[in-house]
């Protein structure tokens, strides 16, 4: 199956995470209380994809090589639960790892804003694909993606809608930050604190990654228990 064929996708909801070698935040901040622009609801919802019976929340960072890898190993088995309707995915877009990894561009806001705007276009379907490639393009020694670059990533997604100005202006930027705000020191599944992504959480459950070459296979077996 295509990784990212006919997704099934609804809008922007709630939360509850896993942990492999992780970007950790280093100050905990206190919830934002600013309104989130029209037609994404409160920060603290992230993005949703699919209706299944399962709930698998994920904190995330486009700037987090060991979120990168946990796409590589789990993104194609996310799209597939997503696609057959057994998961409810949530995306929480963090953007504290890109002044971490000293990078001045802010890739983490900016991919974040990207994938804001994605949804807020109700573009929902292009989601998962955008967010695998702003994974995959991360800063590296030849730098860090363009505002060209994201858009190009952005089609490439199946985004149809014209986002120039939005990703040029940072339009949801305020979202993004309002979100990562909201959840950094928070505890969620297994009274596991927001301190550090990726980190998963399957029907509020954390889900932990070992680095052991076992997390994909683990992860099914995960899933599939929750689906009963």
């Amino acid at each position: 199956m295509n990784r990212y064929r006919s997704l099934t996708v609804l809008a922007i909801v709630a939360a509850s995470a896993l942990t492999l070698s992780a970007c950790a935040d280093s100050a905990p901040a206190e919830p934002a209380d600013s309104t989130a622009p029209a037609a994404a609801t409160a920060p603290a919802d992230g993005i949703v994809v699919g209706d299944g019976p399962v709930s698998v929340e994920l904190w995330t960072d486009v700037s987090c090589p060991y979120c990168a890898a946990l796409d590589e190993q789990t993104g194609d088995d996310i799209a597939a639960w997503v696609d057959d309707g057994t998961i409810t995915f949530t995306l929480h877009p963090m953007n504290y790892v890109s002044a971490k990894r000293g990078d001045t561009t802010d890739y983490s806001t900016r991919g974040a804003n990207l994938l804001a705007l994605t949804a807020q276009a109700g573009e929902l379907d292009a989601v998962l694909p955008l967010y695998a490639l702003l994974q995959e393009h991360q800063v590296d020694a030849d730098g860090a993606p363009t505002d060209a670059d994201l858009l190009a990533y952005a089609a490439e997604a199946g985004v149809a809608a014209d986002l120039t100005a939005g990703v040029e202006q940072l339009a949801l930027a305020d979202w993004v930050q309002e979100s990562n705000d909201h959840w950094v020191g928070e505890v969620v599944g297994s009274d596991t604190p927001v301190d550090h992504v990726p980190l998963l959480v399957i029907d509020g459950q954390t889900f932990e990654m070992r680095g052991d070459g076992t997390d994909a296979a683990r992860l099914r077996d995960a899933v599939e228990a929750a689906r009963g």
